[in-house]
């Protein structure tokens, strides 16, 4: 099976404040690609206690939450009336790095985060596009074998 590479363009930011409504695919990075993110870490509490599947004020909803090695992917649901998406990251980010940073593991992340908005009718592509990611780096070979993985919309 082919898969799609997502857009060649790494544009920071859009303008704006960046809330909503709609989905966004957001990936976040181990400062210097270092595969940090794996056992005897608590990924398990990075995404089930921490990232929780929705945020703490109601207004994100996870949708798929993937953790690599080396990087994150999430997909997230705004709904336009909270913060802007940077502020749950940077939130999600100290989270995480309480949880997972060794001693002398500074910087744990990567300082921004690449993010992109959905169109119409490319939440279910992308969504298989993150949850094939353990399988095109051959960590699995069914996505759903993968122990760092949740979803939280059809696939």
């Amino acid at each position: 099976m082919k898969y799609r590479t997502w857009g060649s363009n790494r544009a920071v930011r859009l303008p704006g404040p960046n809330t909503g409504p709609g989905a966004v695919a957001v990936t976040v990075v181990v400062n210097g690609r270092r595969p940090l993110l794996i056992s005897p870490r608590d990924i398990s509490g990075a995404l089930d206690v921490d990232l929780a599947m929705v945020s703490p004020d109601g207004h994100v909803k996870v949708l798929i939450a993937c953790f690599m090695p080396d990087h994150i992917h999430l997909m997230l649901m705004l709904d336009g009336k909270g913060s802007p998406l940077g502020q749950y990251i940077r939130q999600w980010k100290t989270k995480w790095t309480k949880r997972l940073r060794g001693g002398d593991e500074k910087p744990l992340w990567q300082r921004s985060f690449y993010d992109h908005w959905m169109r119409k009718d490319e939440a279910q592509a992308y969504a298989a596009y993150i949850v094939a990611n353990p399988m095109r780096k051959g960590l699995v070979e069914s996505w759903q074998a993968y122990p760092y993985t949740r979803v939280n919309m059809p696939l």
